[in-house]
């Protein structure tokens, strides 16, 4: 599925309702959507099955979907999340996690036959169990995360072009918010892979139950974000929480000229952190995707690991500029002891 098919059913543009495909397998479509493409593992090389080396396929669960709304102010960046009851999308859910974070669980998703990974938090710094609305909370910042870095990224490739400076090719992962639910009975019962029992949903409280179908009649438990398989791509990782290394290659250098560019265009209120990458989903493509990033924020509020100023701070104090920071014309973040800007001796790239 293409990015822009993921738009279309972020934004309910198609008519999902009449799109089930009939799964019998967690990961193929045994039928083909007639309004979604079907997938092809010949291109996704970590999900190719043969009838000789073919693996038990997992315990899976099929689920409802809904998908929230997604809408990104082009002048302000301003990111938005509506939940709708309208066009829910059937998806088959594997019971057990693949992979796992320092804060995240990832399962398997199929959807009319296309391949994604979901992702819930399990930890959030402390050893209680994060509750539905933590989670649901956390992801949703996530998501606006990926939205305004997706915005700077935009405004940030415009500037390279307008100024004749070669950057690297990088585009921000495209995703969706969803949560399981049902609009058809009173009744709810969390998938598997929620880790919720069916009495810990029953057991919320109304008021917890009621901020959960704000804005909607859906009766739902556990929010989920959803991104295409990356499959058995190459990853890199730029960036930790609080250390932001200096790099001479062409793509470790656009990264740098990034953040800088990002910290200077929020007006010093964001500093992008813990920055991956990987391969692109198309095999022909040489642009990296960014995914699972983190932000630091004047009021610390952009989710787990938003160490506020002190991370901004973080950031400031370790940045060496590329020569590319010089050639757009970025303000310097520090003066050197002997009294130049730190970007007039940057590293090449």
């Amino acid at each position: 599925m293409t990015g822009s098919t993921l738009a279309a059913l972020r934004n309910n543009n198609l008519a999902t309702t009449e799109c089930y495909s009939v799964v019998i397998e967690p990961y193929i479509s045994s039928k083909a959507c007639d309004h979604l493409p079907t997938f092809d593992v010949t291109r996704e090389a970590s999900l190719k099955i043969s009838a000789s080396s073919a693996t038990p396929a997992p315990p899976a669960t099929q689920v409802v979907f809904f998908f929230a709304k997604h809408s990104s102010d082009a002048k302000t960046g301003e990111q938005s999340f509506t939940w709708t009851a309208e066009n829910p999308v059937s998806g088959v859910l594997t019971d057990v996690s693949f992979n796992k974070g320092k804060s995240k669980l990832v399962f398997r998703l199929t959807i009319n036959g296309v391949a994604y990974v979901a992702k819930r938090c399990y930890s959030l710094g402390g050893e209680s169990k994060v509750s539905i609305l933590a989670n649901r909370d956390q992801l949703t910042k996530e998501g606006i995360t990926l939205g305004r870095t997706n915005f700077f990224l935009k405004n940030f490739k415009q500037e390279c072009d307008s100024e004749g400076i070669e950057i690297s090719a990088f585009d921000v992962t495209d995703f969706a918010l969803v949560r399981e639910g049902t609009v058809t009975t009173e009744s709810f019962i969390p998938s598997p892979a929620s880790g919720l029992a069916p009495s810990e949903y029953s057991d919320l409280l109304e008021a917890e139950k009621a901020e959960l179908a704000a804005d909607s009649n859906i009766l739902s438990s556990i929010t989920w974000l959803i991104e295409r398989e990356r499959g058995d791509v190459q990853l890199r990782k730029y960036s930790g929480t609080l250390d932001h290394p200096s790099y001479s290659d062409k793509q470790g250098a656009t990264i740098n000229l990034f953040q800088h560019y990002v910290y200077l265009f929020s007006r010093k209120t964001l500093v992008l952190a813990d920055i991956q990458a990987s391969e692109s989903h198309d095999k022909h493509s040489h642009t990296s995707i960014l995914f699972d990033l983190m932000s630091h924020t004047i009021n610390g509020e952009s989710g787990a690991g938003d160490h506020g100023e002190q991370g901004i701070k973080s950031f400031v104090d370790q940045h060496n500029c590329v020569q590319k920071c010089a050639q757009m014309g970025l303000e310097a973040l520090r003066e050197r002891e002997d009294g130049e800007s730190e970007d007039e001796e940057g590293t090449s790239g």
